[in-house]
C-alpha cells in the first residue's frame, strides 16, 4: 500500500513537472520589450551561417519563439505550416521562394507541419536584400536556389487568429 501511494506521489509530480515544461515552451516569447543592435543582428547572422546543415542547406540562429535568422545555400524541401505565417525579412543574398501550387509527396513531419519533395504550380517570388515577403498559414512554400546563390533572412513567424474583428 505505501509503495502505490510512494509511486502516485511520484506520477503526480512527473506529470505536473511535464505540464510546466510544456508552459513555459509555449511562452518562450518575452512579455517585455526586446532590442536588437545592428551588431548583434550581424553575430545572428553570423551564428546560422556557421550553424549551416549541408544536407538541409540551412543554418538558423533562434532570437525567440516566434522569430530566427536563417541563412540558406541551396533549395529546401516544400514545406506547409498549418497554423503560423510566415514573415520573411530577406537582410542579405537572393533567391526564389515558389509559394503555392500542389505539394509533391509531401507528409508530416511534427503537429501542424508538412514537408514534401518539390512542389507542382505555384508562383516563384524573386527576393533580394530589402525584400519582404508574408506567406500566409496553410500555404505551401519551397526556398529555390541558383547553384552559387544564398540568402539571410528574419523569420517571424505569426499565429492564425481563429477569428477576425471587423474594422
Amino acid at each position: 500500500m505505501l509503495a502505490c501511494m510512494k509511486f502516485a506521489t511520484f506520477a503526480t509530480f512527473v506529470c505536473l513537472a511535464l505540464v510546466t515544461v510544456q508552459v513555459s515552451v509555449r511562452a518562450a516569447d518575452p512579455d517585455k520589450p526586446m532590442f536588437w543592435s545592428a551588431a548583434q543582428n550581424k553575430d545572428f547572422d553570423k551564428k546560422a551561417t556557421a550553424k549551416l546543415n549541408d544536407e538541409r542547406h540551412l543554418g538558423t540562429e533562434r532570437l525567440m519563439d516566434s522569430a530566427f535568422v536563417a541563412f540558406r545555400n541551396g533549395s529546401g524541401e516544400a514545406e506547409l505550416h498549418v497554423k503560423q505565417a510566415d514573415l520573411l525579412l530577406i537582410r542579405s543574398g537572393s533567391g526564389t521562394v515558389l509559394i503555392g501550387g500542389e505539394m509533391i509527396e509531401g507528409k508530416p513531419t511534427g503537429p501542424d507541419e508538412v514537408r514534401g519533395k518539390s512542389i507542382a504550380g505555384g508562383i516563384r517570388y524573386p527576393v533580394t536584400a530589402g525584400d519582404t515577403l508574408y506567406i500566409p498559414a496553410n500555404t505551401v512554400h519551397q526556398f529555390l536556389m541558383e547553384p552559387g546563390q544564398s540568402f539571410t533572412a528574419m523569420v517571424i513567424k505569426i499565429d492564425r487568429k481563429s477569428t477576425r474583428l471587423n474594422s
